[in-house]
């Protein structure tokens, strides 16, 4: 919870806390300090007044003992004592002690002279009543000082950040595709002004990169034009060549097949680097069922020297919208995948109204987390790929709004389903 408290309320806790500890401390001190004195006058004015009826007792052994409203004197002694005596104060030996007589609290001081023993009582109650009322005076001026050190802490912090929160204002509203920004010129107290120079340089650096990729895309699509309009217009002209046997004429079809969806794939390579638009903008309606197929001739042709049987199960056709060469590339991964792991056995496609599965016989899965083979670099047991394929097909997927997910069969082999229907929320 920590984390999401702003910078202003960590600074007006920080302060306030230090206010609190601060007078805390202070009341602590004042209060043990009053304390003790107040004790150190009373046993002192106990002694001055002992004193004073010790010597008052030697020279007139019958002289009244004191009684004042604080004060109380007491002889206690076999014979020539003082009558009556509580039984706590007789109780009582040399010293100062503190003792409570019926139900009032005194402070003692006990003095023995010839087999005499003289006490002299100091009523505290009063004096405790008003330590209470300062006790409570020290609590509520400690909460007082909390309360200003926290709206002081407040008010400074925001005087203080001020110019933090001003540079993270601006940093928000940039981009990187923006030309680099100049904040280090607009903050000239020494910290922010480095922050704010490093943010320039980070951006600097960032719009530099996105620079160099627009451009090294846009020069590939570009580049990849030409030779794909030359394969096209090659393959056109030997389509309509007399003397093309029906053989070489099925071959030069597939040269242009595959020429044509080079093509599309550029593109939407192209689109998914710069994040151009969104799925619906590139979707075309197209036969999903007409995509698979194509891939079954394909991947039947290269894997053909495999025992692996390609099947084919149409469950329900859908009507959905989708961007052709964005599906080609993920079931062709896909395909691609079973087909290679599969060393005997089958590989089946089943398509359904919003989803379609392919299954395999092969080993399965060697991981508890397939969902870790969709980041980058991250290979299969098996696998001697660069571990960019199915990350590949999760960038597609999540530009189109499907859902990709992998699993073990229980009977061994692997299940890829893709779910083209929307996310739900």
């Amino acid at each position: 919870m920590a984390s999401n408290w702003s910078l202003r309320n960590r600074v007006a806790v920080t302060l306030a806390l230090f206010g609190a500890v601060v007078s805390l401390a202070l009341a602590v001190i004042i209060y043990l300090t009053s304390h003790d004195l107040e004790t150190r006058l009373i046993d002192d004015t106990l002694v001055a007044e002992l004193d004073d009826y010790v010597a008052r007792r030697q020279r007139n052994p019958l002289s009244l003992p004191v009684r004042t409203a604080t004060i109380r004197t007491y002889v206690v002694a076999e014979q020539g004592g003082t009558h009556p005596i509580p039984e706590e104060v007789s109780a009582l030996g040399p010293g100062r002690h503190s003792l409570k007589v019926d139900g009032i609290s005194y402070r003692a001081a006990v003095r023995e002279v010839r087999e005499q023993r003289f006490v002299v009582l100091y009523d505290t109650s009063a004096l405790q009543r008003r330590e209470r009322g300062f006790l409570l005076l020290l609590s509520g001026s400690v909460l007082i000082v909390t309360l200003i050190s926290a709206l002081a802490g407040r008010w400074l912090a925001a005087l203080i950040i001020a110019p933090v929160t001003e540079l993270a204002r601006r940093v928000a509203r940039l981009h990187p595709e923006d030309e680099p920004t100049t904040l280090a010129r607009e903050f000239p107290w020494l910290e922010i002004h480095q922050l704010a120079g490093d943010f320039d340089t980070y951006l600097k650096r960032l719009h530099d990169f996105i620079e160099r990729e627009r451009l090294f895309t846009g020069d590939v699509s570009h580049e990849l034009r030409t030779p794909i309009a030359v394969i096209n217009g090659a393959t056109e002209l030997l389509m309509i060549d007399p003397i093309l046997n029906e053989k070489n004429r099925n071959r030069v079809a597939r040269i242009s097949r595959a020429a044509t969806e080079m093509g599309e794939i550029s593109a939407a390579l192209l689109a998914l680097a710069r994040e151009q638009g969104d799925a619906s903008s590139q979707s075309a309606e197209c036969d999903i069922l007409g995509i698979v197929q194509e891939l079954i001739t394909r991947y039947r042709d290269l894997f053909s020297h495999k025992p692996v049987e390609l099947l084919l199960e149409v469950g329900a056709l859908s009507d959905k919208q989708v961007d052709h060469a964005i599906l080609s590339m993920v079931l062709g991964n896909l395909l691609r995948n079973a087909l290679s792991f599969t060393a005997q056995g089958k590989v089946r496609i089943r398509l359904d109204a919003e989803t379609i599965r392919i299954e395999d016989s092969g080993p399965g899965l060697d991981t508890a987390n397939p969902a870790e083979l969709f980041r980058p670099y991250v290979r299969g047991g098996q696998s001697n790929g660069a571990g960019l394929g199915l990350s590949l097909v999760w960038r597609l997927c999540e530009h189109q709004g499907w859902q990709i997910t992998l699993e073990n069969l229980p009977g061994g082999g692997t299940l890829a389903q893709l779910d083209l229907s929307p996310p739900s929320r």
